[in-house]
């Protein structure tokens, strides 16, 4: 009896997900953007192959677009991480447009590349929107950055990965409206090809297999 017990509970520990992550059936997923630190602001500027290989070195894999979508729609096919109809600052997806600089923004990792990114950077820390969360528990699928994914849907561009989640500045056709949902808020147009695309407003999250 005792045996079967410690049987049982050493197959429960193998495959639960670690405490940083939520379990959503066949994956885990993080509940924060990475560095999935409550109150620590998420990684900006970030590539999907900068993605792939911290996740990596941290045991993980960057999530795959159908993980995405179900870690923000859940089983009910919700429009917004928290539920069916937008909420005004519920998320942070409202802050003001700023006008990026492309070719300054492209100069990353170096100072001048950097001061232009932290200006751009209107992220809040991870977990502060208390109201952007699943009924899960995973934190800021709406807004804050743009997270790269896996692509695993049919899009119109060829690339390898998309970003999905909109960010601080809203949904990139500027529709925060009933017509779009937040969580089908892909930009499949940056390009992702071979990922090494960088853009101001980018990061990302981890995934496990269970």
């Amino acid at each position: 009896m005792i045996i079967g017990i410690a049987i049982l509970c050493f197959f429960a520990l193998a495959f639960a997900c670690p405490p940083d992550m939520v379990d959503l059936g066949k994956f885990c997923i993080d509940k924060y953007e990475a560095p999935n630190l409550q109150g620590q602001k998420p990684f900006v500027a970030q590539t999907a192959t900068d993605g792939e290989e911290w996740c990596r070195n941290n045991n993980k894999r960057l999530c795959r677009e159908n993980e995405w979508l179900f870690a923000c729609e859940g089983i009910e096919k919700r429009k917004y991480p928290y539920g069916e109809n937008y909420l005004t600052g519920g998320c942070n997806d409202q802050k003001a447009w700023r006008t990026p600089n492309w070719s300054l923004i492209q100069k990353f990792p170096l100072p001048i590349g950097q001061q232009e990114i932290a200006m751009l950077n209107q992220a809040a820390g991870s977990g502060n929107y208390l109201e952007c969360v699943t009924s899960e528990g995973v934190y800021d699928l709406g807004g804050n950055v743009s997270e790269w994914v896996q692509r695993t849907e049919p899009h119109t561009t060829p690339h390898a990965h998309v970003m999905m989640g909109c960010y601080w500045s809203g949904c990139y056709s500027n529709n925060r409206g009933k017509e779009l949902s937040i969580c089908r808020g892909t930009n499949a147009g940056h390009p992702g090809v071979r990922g090494q695309f960088r853009t101001y407003e980018a990061g990302f999250r981890c995934c496990t297999d269970k």
